[in-house]
C-alpha cells in the first residue's frame, strides 16, 4: 500500500474555515493523504455530558449542512489524493492527551493556518492552533505552515464565497 499521510488541519466548523482545507490540498496534490478536520471541544464535567452523549452528538450539532457540502465538494475535487477525510474533537488541552491523540490517530502532519481567526458560535469550542504550536515538540508531527493574510474575509461563511468562484467540476458523491 502506498504510503498514506495523515493530516490534521485545525477547523471551527465555518464553510470558511473550509478554505484551509482548499489551500493545502491545491498545494500538495501529489501525495494521498487523510485528513482530519479538528477543533478544541470542551465536554464539560456534567455526568450527562461524560456518559450520556456521544461525541457523534456532538459534531451532529457543530456541523452545518453547508459544511459537510463543502467537504463532500473537496472530496470530489481531490478524490484522487484524498483517501479519506473526517472530523473529530480535540477534548483537553493536557500535553498527554494530545500526544497519545497522535499517536492513536496516527496523525504524521498539522497544519497551521496563518492569518485565520477561529471564531465559533459555540461556547464549547475552543481555538486549537496555539495549543498545537505549544505542544508540537512533545507531539511529534510535522507542521505545515498554510499563509490564508491575503484570502480572509471577514463575515463570510457561504459556499458561493470560493467554492463557485472557481472553474471546478463538481459533483456531489
Amino acid at each position: 500500500m502506498e504510503n498514506v499521510a495523515c493530516v490534521l488541519i485545525p477547523t471551527d466548523f465555518s464553510v470558511y474555515s473550509l478554505r484551509i482545507v482548499l489551500d493545502f490540498m491545491e498545494k500538495r496534490t501529489d501525495r494521498k493523504v487523510e485528513l482530519v478536520l479538528a477543533c478544541g471541544y470542551d465536554i464539560g464535567d456534567s455526568i450527562t455530558s461524560l456518559l450520556g452523549i456521544t461525541k457523534e452528538d456532538h459534531l451532529a450539532r457543530l456541523e452545518s449542512a453547508d459544511f459537510i457540502k463543502g467537504c463532500e465538494m473537496i472530496r470530489s475535487r481531490f478524490k484522487n489524493n484524498l483517501v479519506g477525510m473526517y472530523c473529530d474533537l480535540l477534548i483537553s488541552r493536557n500535553s498527554r492527551y494530545l500526544r497519545n491523540y497522535f499517536k492513536g490517530s496516527r496523525v504524521t502532519h498539522i497544519v497551521l493556518p496563518e492569518g485565520y481567526t477561529f471564531a465559533s458560535k459555540e461556547r464549547n469550542v475552543f481555538d486549537i492552533t496555539e495549543l498545537l504550536k505549544e505542544h508540537v515538540y512533545h507531539i511529534g508531527v510535522a507542521t505545515i505552515p498554510v499563509s490564508l493574510e491575503k484570502q480572509v474575509v471577514e463575515g463570510i461563511d457561504s459556499m458561493d464565497s470560493f467554492f463557485f468562484r472557481k472553474d471546478w467540476r463538481v459533483s456531489y458523491e
